[in-house]
């Protein structure tokens, strides 16, 4: 087995580098460093660009599996360039697909469902309200007939590694900062559904499948929460007030997942399900311990952060 993770370098990679390490599975990381400055993780690395199909042509020969990470990720940054989104969210995995008979492991979404009051499962009908979640989808379609395991995911939290950009722009994370520096949370709305993971249970996930013979799409979320649960728990972690504000929460997503078809393939074992607890401890004790000075800083926002590079010239 020899491992070619295409972006690696990213906040989910830091923790699938981690479990392949771990384990003594050669690998090599592939990764353009679109979120980041630099990548310092004493690991096998070339710099190189999901749309450079010249140089993963001659690549791709020398590995056995591909961990296929790299994306525009989240609604609101694939609107920044919806011509590189679909590129590199779509295109590239329609390459990939007429282009590599090896095993495939690829990171879509549970956004893919869009509104569902119902709990969804891998059977229930695409939705897409966003871009984001339309090159997906999409992506899925070119990967069908092949060998590849398809992972919707949750919506991640917790720490990686200690290498990876840190995302202060997902739920829980971004929560639990602010409840820290504020004393206070405000919760919008708070009744719309979301499954969550924890990204090293990802990684984990991630790389017990490499050699798994199950192909298709699986969810892969631990928990469900209402968002006004989810600001509960943080509260009572942290210490925080939870303030319940009139402001209509504009995302439009709705839904819980299950992940029971994952559980019976064996898709979905772990050695140990890290709960939201377990994430919000994490955050909390870097920000109270001003080891993330800046939690507001544009590099932690992928919207932020691509908006700014494309003002610059440098998102292309």
């Amino acid at each position: 087995m020899k491992v070619l993770v295409v972006g690696g370098a990213g906040y989910i990679g830091g923790a699938v580098t981690d479990e392949l390490i771990r384990r003594n599975i050669p690998f090599t990381v592939y990764d353009n460093l679109l979120y980041e400055q630099h990548y310092l993780k004493p690991v096998d690395f070339i710099h190189g660009d999901v749309r450079d199909q010249e140089k993963l042509n001659k690549l791709l020969p020398d590995y056995s599996h591909v961990i296929w990470l790299a994306g525009i990720v989240g609604d609101p940054a694939c609107k920044i360039r919806p011509d590189i989104t679909k590129a590199v969210n779509q295109d590239s995995v329609e390459w990939l697909a007429k282009n590599y008979d090896g095993r495939i492991v690829f990171m879509s979404t549970c956004s893919v469902y869009g509104q569902n009051d119902d709990e969804v499962n891998e059977d229930t009908p695409h939705n897409p309200l966003s871009l984001y979640a339309e090159t997906k989808s999409n992506a899925e379609k070119f990967l069908k007939d092949k060998n590849a395991i398809i992972f919707r995911l949750g919506t991640v939290f917790g720490v990686a590694d200690t290498y990876s950009r840190l995302r202060m722009d997902l739920a829980v994370n971004y929560m639990t900062a602010n409840a820290v520096k504020k004393g206070t949370l405000s919760v919008f709305g708070g009744t719309q559904w979301r499954p969550f993971v924890h990204v090293k249970n990802i990684g984990e996930i991630i790389v017990n499948n490499l050699s798994n013979s199950a192909t298709g799409p699986y969810n892969i979320a631990a928990f469900n929460y209402q968002i006004k649960e989810l600001g509960e728990e943080i509260g009572k972690i942290t210490g925080a007030k939870i303030e319940y504000a009139d402001q209509k929460f504009q995302d439009q997503r709705n839904y819980h997942v299950s992940n029971e078809k994952a559980k019976k393939h064996n898709v979905h074992s772990l050695s140990k399900v890290l709960v939201v607890a377990d994430g919000v401890k994490e955050i909390a004790d870097l920000v109270s311990t001003n080891r993330i000075k800046y939690t507001d800083n544009d590099v932690y926002s992928n919207e932020r952060h691509l908006k700014k590079l494309n003002e610059n010239g440098e998102f292309n």
